[in-house]
């Protein structure tokens, strides 16, 4: 009796150490793991279809005051259609061809079965803010004097239906 007594008390003791732990983010750029500890973290849903499939787009945002410092998004496109996954997957390409180079700015594309899957990490604390500005062009875009702004990203990320949760760590 007091045997069982003493496991329950250290198996709920590990689960309460285990469970209390902070998690570490993984957020990879350049190759390089970055500290996000001091940034607060949201995490931002939006789904959709497509013609003969699904979408659904999650992202990561880290920030600190005003500035966004780093950004992470997986856009997935699901569905039994390979002509469909072949549009999605060469879209995806050509985007990501045009920042080919651009260090901090990281991407991949990744297809499966019934899937396409577009990542992408921009780093803004260290990525070279004219030459992504030269890019994307300056209007309609998230800077204000080559500061990325996160109340203008969340204003973007809103107006095409997206939602963002603070992630409490």
């Amino acid at each position: 009796m007091k045997k069982s007594r003493l496991i329950i008390v250290l198996l709920l003791a590990m689960v309460l150490i285990v469970g209390c732990e902070k998690q570490e983010e993984k957020v990879i750029s350049n190759g390089k793991k970055v500290d996000t500890s001091k940034m607060l973290h949201k995490h931002c849903t939006r789904g959709g279809s497509v013609t003969d499939g699904e979408a659904s787009l999650n992202y990561e945002i880290y920030y600190t005051g005003e500035k966004l410092n780093i950004i992470e998004s997986e856009e997935k496109v699901t569905s039994d259609s390979s002509s469909v996954l072949d549009t999605y997957e060469e879209a995806y390409n050509k985007i990501h061809k045009y920042y080919e180079g651009l260090e901090y700015y990281d991407t991949r594309v990744e297809r499966n079965d019934n899937s396409v899957i577009s990542y992408i990490t921009i780093n803004y604390d260290k990525i070279d803010i004219d030459k992504l500005i030269s890019i994307e062009g300056e209007e309609d875009n998230i800077f204000e004097n080559k500061v990325p702004k996160v109340d203008k990203w969340l204003e973007l990320a809103k107006k095409v239906g997206t939602k963002c949760k603070l992630v409490e760590e």
